[in-house]
């Protein structure tokens, strides 16, 4: 229950954060800028709360959280009193009006910027890219990489994490030229070598795109033992007797060799009765209990008998990055820069077809990340908020009627004719903007609903 109650307000923070941000930067803008607002609406639809201050601004929340907008006094949406033209919005200068459209985009930007900086000054912990195995007969195989090197550079940028390897891998998603890595051993760094990997026959699925799989990589795991360390209080597995040093070896008397396995038999099997068999201080016994189970954000049971392992990654393999409040600048730009790259590469290949329309993620990824993020704790969630920040920035750039980018589009045609465009035309623009959209959420929810 706590986890799906946890995983609900990650949702909830997420909408609230991302659209909130970036409707304020509009908002913001157009105040400074002497325009008036008349409403800042996070969600659309039936309004569930609202205010109003004493400049005339209607503060919203709203019954469908699937976005927000920012309404300014504009003649094209209604009568304007003579003694306000001067604030309504589309009797700006293009400077200006320019400056209000792009502050949402931008302000997305500045707040991934601001989390990745922080983050960096608080510190967090990530894991080298150490290959564990290299799938027989795969691309990796082919080039000839092996087991327990560690990747330090991908086309000559250098990788830092498997999040790191993973961008510049996807920057060659679709193409069917040559990927460089270079590597060192992982208990050796001074010795290094360097990989071609021929991508002409890669490919990656569609619906689950992964890059490193695909390519045959599995980065290295440490072996999990299959002895309980800790047992939750009022479980299952507290009800059953079981007790912590119990060694694990079957589960229906189904041989078990990874915690994993259990964990995925155990997952698959809510409010079921079943059978462990566990090895307590050299005595074979069997252990019989039911499980229980929690519900995810979607309702579905997961079983679970509250029990977990011990076990820590080898010290060469952590990498500690904490940095001092200026040094940190530089990293958070790095990572603004990469996801910004990365956002933009991916749409650009889905505009040319080198990325099928089936890795399009839609609300239902991105509310299952928000609540998996936040149960992981406030540094995975973070990080989260931050790249989908900087993709909702990066979408709304885009040149397309009903996004930021088709109203700087127009208002770079207005400026160019000297005159505003018809608004026939405006409005048939818009329909066709309307439905492109809207087809394009219609294939990300269809692609949601085939990844549950």
């Amino acid at each position: 229950m706590l986890t799906m109650l946890i995983s609900i307000l990650g949702i909830f923070l997420t909408l609230f954060l991302i659209v909130g941000i970036h409707e304020f930067g509009h908002f913001f803008a157009a105040r400074m800028l002497g325009i008036k607002v008349l409403r800042f609406s996070i969600g659309f639809g039936k309004s569930l709360w609202s205010r109003s201050d004493k400049k005339g601004t209607e503060y919203v929340l709203a019954a469908i959280p699937l976005g927000g907008y920012v309404k300014m006094l504009d003649e094209s949406e209604g009568d304007v009193a003579i003694e306000e033209l001067h604030l309504a919005f589309n009797q700006q200068p293009f400077y200006k009006k320019f400056i209000v459209v792009i502050a949402g985009p931008l302000s997305n930007l500045i707040f991934a910027f601001t989390l990745y900086w922080i983050l960096f000054v608080v510190g967090f912990v990530s894991i080298a890219p150490v290959i564990g195995k290299v799938v027989p007969e795969s691309i990796a195989a082919s080039a000839g990489l092996k087991p327990q090197e560690e990747i330090i550079s991908v086309d000559n940028k250098s990788t830092a994490s498997w999040m790191s390897v993973a961008i510049r891998v996807l920057a060659h998603t679709g193409d069917t030229d040559q990927l460089k890595l270079q590597t060192a051993r992982a208990t050796n760094k001074q010795n290094t070598r360097s990989y071609t990997l021929d991508l002409t026959h890669w490919h990656m699925d569609d619906l689950k795109p992964d890059p490193l799989t695909s390519l045959g990589l599995i980065p290295f795991q440490p072996e999990i033992p299959l002895v309980i360390a800790t047992i939750l209080p009022e479980s299952p597995a507290v009800k059953s007797n079981l007790k912590v040093g119990d060694k694990i070896t079957a589960l229906d008397n189904k041989p078990i060799k990874t915690w994993t396995d259990l964990l995925t038999e155990i997952d698959k099997r809510p409010a079921e009765k079943l059978s462990l068999t566990i090895n307590r201080k050299g005595q074979i016994q069997t252990i019989y209990l039911t499980t229980d189970f929690k519900r995810d954000m979607f309702f579905q049971k997961h079983g679970f008998i509250g029990i977990s392992p011990q076990f820590s990654w080898p010290e060469n393999f952590i990498r500690k990055n904490k940095y001092g409040p200026v040094e940190a600048l530089s990293h958070a730009w790095q990572n603004t820069y990469d996801f910004t790259y990365l956002n933009f590469m991916v749409i650009g290949k889905l505009l040319t077809g080198k990325v099928s329309l089936q890795s399009l993620g839609g609300p239902i990824s991105i509310f299952e990340n928000a609540g998996s993020a936040l149960n992981l704790g406030i540094v995975p969630f973070m990080s989260f908020l931050a790249f989908l920040s900087i993709s909702i920035g990066v979408i709304n750039v885009f040149p397309l009627p009903g996004l930021d980018g088709g109203h700087i589009l127009f208002q770079v045609i207005e400026a160019i004719k000297g005159r505003p465009i018809s608004p026939k035309y405006m409005a048939f623009f818009y329909r066709i903007g309307i439905i492109v959209l809207l087809l394009l959420v219609v294939q990300a929810v269809v692609n949601d609903l085939l990844r549950l």
